[in-house]
């Protein structure tokens, strides 16, 4: 038997759409590059520009007034104690000095009067 109902035709199969594939694409192409644009920015390119080109310093700021009267009686009273410290060491020193000089006491001079012995010289004489 013939079949009296005919099948209904099939249909051509309506083609997808490609924009939304290519809009996604160049979207997403976009976002990556400027991601590798940016991030190549901050790794490389600011820390190399911030060395070579950095910025002039800042002015100095204004130098006050006069000096305060205060700080100058201080410096003033401690360059008098350093003269009195550097005074006491200087006598120390002369004192030593003079004692450097006096007579030295030994067991065989124990008044010191005589002139100690000179350091015989080796024999050959002196190397040069």
């Amino acid at each position: 038997m013939a079949d009296t109902n005919p099948s209904p035709a099939p249909q051509p199969e309506r083609p997808a759409a490609r924009w939304p594939w290519i809009l996604g694409g160049l979207l997403g192409g976009f976002f990556l590059l400027a991601f590798g644009l940016g991030l190549g920015w901050y790794l490389f390119y600011r820390p190399i520009v911030n060395v070579a080109v950095q910025l002039p310093a800042p002015p100095a700021p204004p130098a006050p007034a006069g000096p305060d009267a205060a700080q100058v009686k201080a410096l003033e009273d401690q360059i008098e104690k350093q003269k009195a410290a550097n005074k006491q060491i200087e006598e120390q020193i002369a004192a030593l000095k003079d004692r450097l000089r006096a007579d030295v006491c030994t067991a065989k001079d124990p008044q010191g009067k005589t002139p100690p012995a000179q350091t015989p010289v080796p024999p050959g004489g002196q190397k040069t």
